[in-house]
């Protein structure tokens, strides 16, 4: 869910547009109603999933480049 912070920005931005424009402008609920029916739509997730997701990535690839040293020193070792 959009934050009502930003929700509240983005209808501002779009607002002070139209206007710019002389086009009619919507009222404050219908635009804040349609952003956010937009914007669920959209395949977002949130800061706070993305860091956490970042931070599993992280530890898995620190994860792989360690086995892939072993694997490389076990190969080593078999060789020689």
């Amino acid at each position: 869910m959009l934050k009502p912070e930003y929700l509240q920005k983005i209808t501002s931005e779009i607002t002070t547009k139209l206007g710019s424009l002389n086009q009619p402008l919507p009222t404050s609920q219908a635009l804040k109603n349609l952003v956010n029916e937009i914007v669920t739509k959209l395949d977002l997730v949130s800061r706070e999933d993305y860091e956490r997701l970042l931070q599993i990535h992280q530890r898995t690839r620190q994860k792989v480049d360690q086995l892939n040293s072993r694997v490389e020193m076990l190969e080593d070792r078999l060789k020689n």
